[in-house]
């Protein structure tokens, strides 16, 4: 062997630590669907908006706008997007040594594959600029890509601390009141999630969404509401208890402040908008 094959040989061996195999956004696809990663790789995800649900061996998780994803081969899964509210998001296949060390550590603190995460437009942002790149080859240098992942997993392995502490944000307070959807507002629960007193929580909450926790579950309990009646798949007694109300009277009552009508005209006039 040659002293230059020798060099070459050395300087090409080394995996980088980056590799990016893929990268681009999802959006105007009703119906996509797509497993969790494949060929062995991580794929790391940044939701825009929109919903979807994220299925494998351990159940169910509902994603929505402000969160990240960080999928790795074992147990993969299966993400797919609400039809009727299609996800958007930016994505990004990769491996790599350190990308690997960075991802395991991200994902022992924060304990789920994906989680809400106050900063996304940052990490966004440098997907992003990413642009797109069709499933290929993974690549034998670090390139732009490459860098462009390696800032993406120091911000978020960076923010650890904020996690831990499970601070109050919009985001965190919407999440954590979605994932109650069906049941009553409980303040000592939530304040013993978020590790705070009821006072510490309701007023750094009130600064957070500009009105009280109560009030702002029970708007986004409409939201559903509007969803799930203008299908009109369910009867307004099955929407009132699946959204935590036990009285369809007072539903249809806190409905109509919401709305300015009440189910059953809401679903009509929704079923004539062909909606």
């Amino acid at each position: 062997m040659t002293m230059s094959a020798q060099r070459h040989m050395d300087l090409s061996d080394p995996a980088p630590p980056f590799q990016v195999r893929t990268s681009g956004m999802v959006r105007n696809m009703p119906y996509h669907s797509t497993p969790g990663t494949k060929e062995g790789d991580i794929m790391l995800t940044v939701f825009l908006g929109g919903k979807g649900i994220y299925h494998n061996s351990k159940g169910n998780f509902r994603i929505c706008r402000g969160m990240v994803g960080l999928v790795s081969p074992e147990d993969p899964g299966l993400l797919t997007t609400v039809p009727e509210n299609p996800y958007v998001h930016l994505y990004c296949r990769f491996r790599g040594s350190y990308a690997v060390f960075l991802t395991k550590k991200i994902l022992k603190a924060r304990n789920r594959r994906f989680f809400e995460y106050e900063n996304f437009a940052k990490i966004a942002e440098i997907i992003k600029r990413m642009g797109h790149r069709s499933p290929s080859d993974l690549p034998f240098e670090m390139g732009r890509r490459e860098l462009l992942l390696a800032e993406a997993l120091l911000v978020l392995s960076g923010n650890l601390q904020e996690a831990s502490l499970k601070n109050i944000s919009s985001s965190s307070l919407r999440y954590y009141l979605e994932g109650r959807i069906s049941k009553p507002t409980d303040l000592a629960e939530m304040a013993d999630h978020f590790s705070v007193s009821k006072a510490t929580l309701c007023r750094q909450s009130r600064k957070c969404l500009g009105t009280t926790i109560q009030k702002y579950h029970e708007q986004i309990k409409m939201e559903w509401a509007k969803e799930l009646l203008k299908f009109g798949l369910f009867p307004i007694k099955d929407v009132a208890k699946k959204l935590g109300y036990s009285d369809p009277l007072y539903f249809s009552r806190v409905f109509k402040e919401h709305s300015g009508k009440s189910p059953s005209e809401w679903m009509e006039s929704s079923s004539t908008r062909g909606i």
